[in-house]
């Protein structure tokens, strides 16, 4: 089952120093044998709050308070838990308001607080207008230093992640499904493994007070940025850190070191799920570079050339959709991607210190999927090995110089980037940064990033599909997939099809592997 692969494959996890206490006694063979408790996780020091401020005349002013502290500090066991401890806290009441109190309270100012958890980010997040900046104010602050933590607060918490795990997840999203399986694979015996959700035995065994517990030792002020951005008065930003400095206890940790992923060669993993209507497809390997690599600029102008997020810009999207129409998006990226809401930008807070290189093909008609992932595949590995023409380079730059700018169009999105810079320790703004790197790339230095970090023998494929088994045999035997078109297509591209349709993956059925959808993150 894919639950023991996920949560145990490997040498175990240990947990952190003063998480979840382990057993005394092994109950399998009575209490007269001992266990050992694992070793502590080792862990990098505490440092202090660091304030961003982003002065302006705006009238909606913003607040966050961004921990370095995602689901990766969730211990063996209890998955879920950092992005329970996050939710109770905004969904839970503060001081002496109950959620219904504090919901009533924050109406009449329109005020919003939210709160958003990734791997290693946790970002609480405060909009209100400047005229209502002292009343909003004192509830933001009681939901990060009172949080009440309500039994039937918890409960009730809980239960809607448990729901939106087996019934969203597994039950309706396949595209998000195949991303968090290529984690899975990606990062196998690692804190990335399982979704920020959670697993079902995670969230089965956190009790509240784990919660209360895991929140003191996570959201401190030594992993806490704070940014403040608007027309908020003199002395304010200055007040608000000091507030957050107050996160600090003994029981404090710092972020844990990270394991390096372990991989041993390409795979393909595919989660049978009946009633898929088609096949999600995430395909990815993990790389060492981050926003701060002298090579991150670089990639990022690969991923835009081979596919920009929901855009023609890219190639794949261009060959795969625009000329044959097998599917809906064909998108890579250099970096771990989450869109914010309905916008085709990326969210602020998924800042990691490991990253790895994706596409994303989707969603592909089972008819076609074979075909399809022949055709990702070979694409992947020949524009890897061959990279970009001088004409491709320069087209591509042209573009993403100036689409890139779009990112910032609010003050609220440009402040969740300016916070994500401190994570990184970034000598210069995000997208100033990038820019000024990519005027100074040529196409040689592109394509040697590429094939430096990229490394396609590493190829992992995430599937979701119905029949996953015929599915899977299909693929292992290598028959040909001749490709299906809506319409008429140019003679040169079924040309270069009849290629595709032969063309071999390499993965044996030994490193493919199938998984029913309710074996997944159980």
């Amino acid at each position: 089952m894919l639950a023991a692969l996920v949560l145990a494959c490997g040498p175990a996890l240990p947990r952190a120093t003063g998480e979840i206490p382990p057993a005394d006694v092994d109950e399998r063979f009575g209490t007269d044998v001992v266990v050992e408790a694992p070793p502590p996780v080792p862990r990098e020091e505490l440092g202090v709050a660091q304030l961003v401020e982003a002065k302006s005349g705006s009238p909606v002013v913003t607040l966050r308070v961004v921990f370095d502290a995602g689901s990766a500090e969730d211990p063996v066991g209890r998955e879920g838990l950092t992005r329970l401890a996050a939710r109770l806290r905004v969904e839970g009441g503060a001081g002496e308001r109950s959620v219904a109190e504090l919901s009533r309270a924050l109406y009449p100012m329109a005020g919003r607080i939210e709160v958003a958890v990734d791997r290693e980010q946790t970002a609480f997040v405060g909009r209100v207008h400047r005229d209502h900046l002292e009343d909003f104010y004192a509830l933001f602050r009681d939901v990060l230093l009172r949080p009440r933590h309500d039994a039937a607060d918890f409960e009730r918490l809980r239960a809607r992640a448990q729901s939106a795990l087996s019934l969203e997840l597994r039950g309706s999203d396949d595209e998000a499904l195949g991303k968090e399986l290529l984690h899975a694979m990606l990062y196998e015996g690692h804190p990335f493994a399982h979704p920020v959700l959670g697993t079902e035995a995670g969230l089965a065994a956190i009790t509240r007070d784990e919660v209360r517990a895991h929140g003191e030792r996570v959201f401190c002020s030594g992993r806490a940025i704070v940014g403040v951005a608007g027309d908020y008065p003199e002395g304010f930003a200055a007040r608000f850190l000091e507030d957050i400095a107050r996160l600090d206890s003994d029981h404090c940790v710092g972020r844990r070191v990270l394991p390096e992923p372990r991989l041993d060669g390409p795979r393909i993993w595919i989660v049978d799920k009946p009633d898929a209507q088609s096949v999600a497809m995430s395909l990815g390997v993990p790389i060492e570079v981050t926003r701060d690599h002298p090579d991150y600029a670089a990639l990022t102008l690969a991923a835009a050339y081979l596919g920009q997020h929901r855009t023609f810009a890219g190639w794949l999207m261009n060959e795969m959709r625009g000329k044959r129409g097998l599917n809906y998006g064909d998108y890579a990226y250099a970096e771990h991607f989450e869109q914010e809401g309905w916008t085709r930008f990326p969210r602020p807070h998924t800042a990691r210190r490991q990253q790895y290189f994706s596409f994303w093909i989707r969603p592909v008609p089972r008819e076609r999927a074979h075909f399809a992932l022949r055709f990702a595949v070979k694409a992947f590995r020949e524009k890897v090995a061959r990279g970009l023409s001088a004409e491709d380079f320069d087209r591509i730059r042209g573009f993403i110089d100036g689409y890139f700018a779009l990112y910032l169009q609010t003050e609220s999105r440009r402040l969740g980037f300016d916070v994500d810079d401190r994570f990184y320790d970034a000598p210069d703004p995000w997208l100033e940064g990038l820019r000024a790197q990519w005027a100074a790339l040529d196409v040689d230095a592109v394509n040697e990033a590429l094939r430096r970090h990229v490394d396609p023998s590493k190829l992992q494929i995430a599937l979701v599909a119905s029949d996953a088994e015929a599915f899977a045999a299909q693929l292992a035997e290598e028959r040909p997939s001749p490709a299906r078109y809506a319409g008429n297509v140019p003679d040169e591209v079924r040309a270069f099809d009849a290629n595709v349709e032969r063309y071999r993956l390499g993965i044996t059925r030994e490193r493919m592997r199938v998984v029913p959808v309710r074996e997944l993150f159980r």
